[in-house]
């Protein structure tokens, strides 16, 4: 069952406006560090012949600008979300004008958007720890750099591409399922 706009209060309709375009650019934002800057930065790298603490602090500065930005975005985008599931939970003039279970579907797709800092916290922790590590690193004459230690950041950039990747899906499915909650 669609909603009828015209009947919606307007916070209503901004909280779709901000729950929708907030989880797709959240996951357009947090794809575009995997898909085009981080390999940019190893790219770099390698023409530049960057020795591998430079290379995982410029990740750190890369990754910092990420882990103030995201957050905040994720969390007024949850918000949206669980402020429309609450706008259209049984009993509410809403309701009957929603399909039966948008109250769940905009639930879900609060906690898909938010599920970015578990995945964090979880899968991501031990590569960011260990690139931080990498970073702390004192610059010293190319001959003195640590055996292998410029293979071994290039590789925790390539893990954390793919796992930072695999982070953008949940806002995306977020904005899938919010929108699916909006149109049916």
């Amino acid at each position: 069952m669609t909603t009828n706009m015209a009947s919606c209060p307007v916070a209503f309709r901004v909280a779709q406006a901000v729950g929708l375009s907030g989880a797709a650019w959240l996951s357009g934002n947090i794809a575009a560090y995997s898909l085009n800057v981080a390999p940019s930065l190893l790219t770099s790298a390698k023409e530049s012949n960057l020795p591998p603490s430079t290379l995982a602090k410029l990740w750190r500065n890369i990754y910092h600008l990420g882990s103030v930005q995201n957050p905040p975005i994720a969390l007024t985008t949850a918000a949206a979300f669980f402020y429309l599931a609450w706008s259209v939970r049984s009993g509410t003039a809403l309701f009957r004008q929603t399909a039966e279970n948008a109250a769940t579907l905009y639930c879900a797709a609060a906690v898909l958007t938010l599920s970015i800092v578990p995945f964090t916290l979880i899968a991501m922790t031990k590569t960011n720890r260990a690139l931080l590590e990498q970073a702390k690193m004192v610059e010293s004459e190319p001959t003195v750099v640590k055996v292998g230690a410029r293979e071994e950041t290039e590789q925790l950039i390539c893990r954390w591409i793919g796992l930072n990747g695999a982070r953008s899906l949940f806002p995306l499915a977020g904005v899938l399922v919010g929108l699916y909650a909006a149109l049916w």
